[in-house]
């Protein structure tokens, strides 16, 4: 019997094996890589462990790592199901970085194979390694990368640095070019880039990741976290970052410009060459991006530094936006090189100075676990201890003298006149006094005017010097620590105050004269605000722009000039009747806990209806009918 066939048309062959082609290739292309974090949000029962800075400090993470049980003697990961997350700033200044690295890259491919998670947030020092600043870079950082680096990595980079300013001033650039970058300079650069083994690994890590009800970010959260989701936020900030990589990349490539131009100079090179407008514009915004300022996650220190009393309402704000309870942070060396609790608990400070040899200080490690207290840990000998409270102001007394010590040391030392001020009606005296090796520079006022055409019955509002140290003493009183430091005493038979002299200070009116722009991480606004509940609180009738002070190192507000302060009445000075005053929750709390009976201890300064006043005026800020 003769078989049948059915009989396919060509066409249809030739269809069937264009298809199944398509499929082939599709399947045998290779895929494009994925981010390593498809979220950025994570629930887990287990433990989870958090440290902070490293900075190639290689030999105390694995001894954490090690004594937390995290790795086994082989460094590979035995924390099975458990959550560790490192808050960045692997590297720079230290010897090891690659290594610490490399484990890092290892153990988070083990982590999550065990049901676990390694996590690491970019720090700063990442994000700097990765456009190209690298002031910290240290030459046994570069030194790991020697051996891998090739002759036409060095020529090529030759070419290149011809372009540069400093090749054209060098005498023999050949020389000079090898003096600036070190054999594996090169390497580590290109392993660094968008194409580089770690380059490519860190431009997939997030900036801030939420595991259970905790935040964890390197720098900190600013106001303009607000604006975001936690998705968003991370992907704008990456879409900036590599926005920036780009821009730069191609920009370096195709003009006069050298591609070892440092970071802090590129904008305004780009700003005086010629280039198309636009070209010039698209780089120009790309370094205004906010995860290159000091408000984005890897640099800002407001969290950690700004004053609890404004700062803390941000936060807390920041936290509710993303439906969580507290954040965890490194970046800003703890003092006591311990954790650091801030901002009402909310916040918890990290980085303990690790890497020895810079910070003197040694790792610690929070372990976090369900249903018992966080237990903070030495990484090193086992030591377990609380976190220490961070003070209000990041600001030490001089030789880090507590409040009460530098009052007896105001009070007994050796004074030596050194001339007197141009500020104020008073003409204060400036000081310096010295005991047991130390000095201190200060200030004495003494002066006591009388305003004869107001009369005795005004004498309580009148330019006295007892107003300084009672506004001293009710700035403590509300846990401010704004007011330096201040003592009553009689030199050469005058009687008088003083009070510390802070040095490096610039003032509101010199910012506006000479148009410097505000540059802190502290909101201004919101320290003005802080100073003006204050002096409302006190009736300070002579704050002005040029008593308005901030220090220079990091722009953070201090409390000078209250002579003319504690009126009777309740009426704004005016001075405050056209400011807009927000009176944080924090700072009420403060107000609340001021009584007639802590209010005594001013007496020796001011009158009974002096203290009656202040608290007429604090029940008005808490009723906001002021």
């Amino acid at each position: 019997m003769r078989k049948s066939f059915i009989r396919i048309p060509s066409v249809f062959v030739l269809l069937f094996l264009v298809l199944c082609g398509s499929v082939y290739s599709e399947q045998s292309a290779p895929k494009k890589e994925k981010p390593y974090y498809q979220t950025f949000k994570f629930q887990t029962a287990s433990d989870i462990f958090v440290v902070g800075d490293i900075h190639g400090a290689f030999d105390s993470i694995e001894s954490t790592l090690k004594n937390s049980q995290l790795i086994d003697e082989n460094n590979n990961w035995s924390g099975e199901q458990a959550h560790f997350v490192s808050l960045g700033d692997l590297m720079d200044r230290g010897p090891s970085s690659r290594k610490v690295l490399d484990l890092f890259m290892k153990l988070q491919t083990q982590a999550s194979a065990a049901g676990g998670g390694f996590h690491v947030v970019l720090g700063n020092h990442e994000v700097m390694n990765l456009v190209g600043d690298l002031r910290y870079l240290s030459l046994e950082e570069i030194n790991e990368f020697s051996v891998d680096e090739t002759s036409q990595q060095r020529d090529s980079a030759f070419l290149d640095f011809l372009k540069s300013a400093q090749a054209k001033n060098a005498k023999e650039p050949r020389s000079e070019f090898d003096k600036l970058y070190p054999a594996g300079y090169f390497a580590r650069r290109h392993a660094f880039s968008e194409e580089g083994r770690y380059g490519k690994w860190l431009l997939n890590l997030p900036f801030v990741i939420q595991i259970n009800d905790q935040l964890f970010a390197h720098g900190g959260l600013s106001e303009l976290t607000n604006k975001y989701s936690l998705q968003e936020f991370n992907q704008h900030a990456m879409e900036g970052l590599k926005s920036y990589l780009t821009k730069w990349k191609t920009l370096s490539a195709n003009s006069e410009l050298s591609s070892l131009t440092p970071f802090k100079k590129r904008k305004n090179l780009v700003d005086k060459i010629k280039l198309d407008s636009e070209i010039k514009k698209s780089f120009i915004d790309s370094t205004e991006h906010f995860i290159l300022s000091l408000q984005g996650p890897t640099w800002y220190r407001g969290n950690a530094q700004c004053h609890p009393y404004f700062e803390q309402d941000l936060l807390k704000k920041a936290l509710d936006n993303w439906q969580a309870k507290h954040l965890w942070v490194g970046h800003t060396t703890s003092n006591t090189r311990t954790p650091l609790t801030r901002l009402g608990g909310l916040l918890t400070i990290m980085d303990t100075g690790m890497l020895k040899a810079y910070y003197h200080g040694s790792p610690w490690l929070a372990k976090l676990s369900e249903e018992k207290p966080v237990v903070f840990i030495n990484g090193l000998t086992g030591q377990q201890a609380p976190p220490d409270p961070s003070p209000n102001r990041e600001w030490s007394n001089p030789y880090d003298l507590s409040d009460e010590a530098l009052e007896q040391f105001l009070l007994s030392a050796k004074i030596k006149k050194l001339g007197t001020t141009k500020e104020g009606t008073s003409k204060p005296i400036k000081v310096e006094l010295s005991a047991n090796g130390m000095m201190v520079k200060g200030i004495f006022k003494f002066q006591k005017s009388q305003n004869k055409k107001r009369g005795i019955r005004r004498s309580s509002e009148n330019d006295r010097f007892q107003h300084e140290i009672a506004a001293y003493k009710l700035d403590r009183l509300l846990g401010l620590g704004l007011v330096p430091v201040t003592v009553e005493r009689k030199v050469n038979g005058v009687n008088g105050i003083i009070q510390v002299w802070i040095d490096d200070l610039i003032s509101e009116m010199e910012l506006k004269d000479k148009k410097i722009t505000y540059q802190g991480y502290c909101d201004l606004d919101n320290q003005e605000n802080m100073i003006n509940t204050f002096d409302y609180l006190v009736s300070n009738r002579d704050r002005n722009q040029s008593n308005m002070l901030f220090s220079k190192s990091d722009m953070q507000i201090w409390f000078i000039d209250h002579s003319r302060s504690f009126g009777v009445k309740t009426k704004r000075p005016k001075m405050l009747r056209k400011e807009k005053i927000i009176v944080t929750e924090r700072f009420k709390e403060a107000l609340v806990s001021l009584n007639m009976d802590n209010l005594k201890s001013l007496s020796p300064w001011l009158r009974t209806r002096q203290i009656k006043a202040v608290l007429a005026r604090r029940d008005k800020l808490l009723t906001g009918d002021f």
